[in-house]
């Protein structure tokens, strides 16, 4: 039960988690089916980033383990969230993909989804900032989610860049 802000971040932290966790592994699939050079740098680049920002918040799972341990009491799981937006992308993309014939235009739809995934980040975070200004959460809190806004803008940026 989501009754309070803090509530509301560890729920929107999973949610994040739990995005960042697929699309490293979309990431990875999706520079393997790339046709163009850089799309497929653009993926293999931004999957190190994310895995860096996974390690970032496991740090912030840990800053804020009492709110976890009270879940647990309440009876919610800890862990990540299943995203449903970055689950019914996953799945368009898919079958749009399966009914194209010219792997150019695949490239075209997998960066719109790249794109997409990158602005759901962003308003993740955008949620996350809000409720740790809100709560006057500590630096060693905000400073990790303001650098991963920072990289997901840059992500977003330079996907934007690639030529279509």
């Amino acid at each position: 039960m989501i009754d309070h802000e803090r509530a509301l971040f560890v729920h929107t932290l999973r949610e994040l988690y739990h995005l960042e966790a697929e699309l490293e592994n979309l990431q990875a699939e999706l520079a393997t089916e790339a046709t163009r050079e850089e799309l497929e740098e653009y993926y293999m680049a931004h999957g190190e980033t994310t895995s860096e920002q996974l390690a970032r918040l496991d740090a912030l799972f840990d800053e804020i383990e009492g709110d976890l341990e009270a879940q647990l009491e309440s009876g919610v799981e800890p862990g990540p969230i299943e995203d449903g937006p970055l689950e019914a992308l996953r799945a368009d993309r898919d079958e749009l993909v399966g009914d194209i014939q010219d792997p150019m235009l695949a490239d075209v739809v997998d960066a719109e989804l790249g794109r997409t995934i990158e602005r759901l980040e962003l308003s993740r975070l955008e949620t996350l900032l809000t409720l740790a200004d809100r709560m006057d959460l500590p630096s060693e809190i905000v400073d990790p989610l303001e650098q991963t806004y920072r990289e997901a803008e840059s992500g977003l940026e330079e996907l934007q860049g690639l030529p279509q």
